[in-house]
């Protein structure tokens, strides 16, 4: 029997074999690391085959952007409102990601961007490329909002850095969440001091 495609309606099939994909990328991204996420260890775990993977995701290199995605995904810069509110937001969402997110997550951040070990060529290749991935999507609202904030051309980098460096050392370290007074106070002693 075979099944004949309605035009212009999406086959099912793919939607569910793109989501085993990701579901065991995720999986066995927080459980081990971005070294986890390999082709054979998906495959195995989802049950799909190599090349519908491969249909959806051509590189392990996207594969693996993906499931970072899944695991923490990007946040939306506020765009209404005075700079110093869309500012305020945008920390409270990324405390609040960060504070959801599972410890293991920050291990795997720390592995995408190139600290876990010795890593061959052809791992520093693909850690390179999903580096420039996360930076680019989880930096881009901050440049937005940091550019209303911030006259001239500002150092976003070093900006957001002290933005988000104090909600993941509460997170990780003081293992304490970072609540709206503390954000407020974060966003205000950073607009003070610029």
């Amino acid at each position: 029997m075979t099944t004949q495609q309605v035009p212009g309606r999406r086959d099912p099939r793919l939607d569910r074999s793109r989501s085993a994909i990701l579901s065991a990328a995720v999986a066995l991204l927080a459980e081990g690391g971005v070294r986890a996420v390999t082709i054979e260890a998906v495959t195995s775990r989802s049950g799909v085959a190599r090349s519908t993977l491969y249909r959806h995701f051509p590189t392990s290199t996207e594969l693996l952007a993906a499931a970072f995605q899944e695991l923490l995904p990007p946040l939306d810069p506020p765009v209404d409102g005075a700079p110093r509110d869309r500012l305020l937001r945008l920390v409270l969402a990324q405390a609040a990601q960060i504070e959801g997110a599972p410890s293991m997550a920050a291990l795997v951040w720390m592995a995408a961007i190139g600290l876990s070990g010795t890593p061959d060529e052809g791992e520093r290749t693909r850690l390179a490329a999903l580096r420039e991935h996360v930076v680019d999507t989880y930096r881009r609202p901050f440049d937005a909002v940091l550019a209303d904030c911030l006259p001239g051309d500002p150092d976003v980098d070093f900006a957001a850095a002290r933005l988000v460096g104090p909600l993941l050392f509460n997170a990780l370290i003081l293992r304490r969440p970072s609540d709206e007074s503390f954000c407020a106070r974060l966003v205000d002693d950073f607009l003070a001091r610029r």
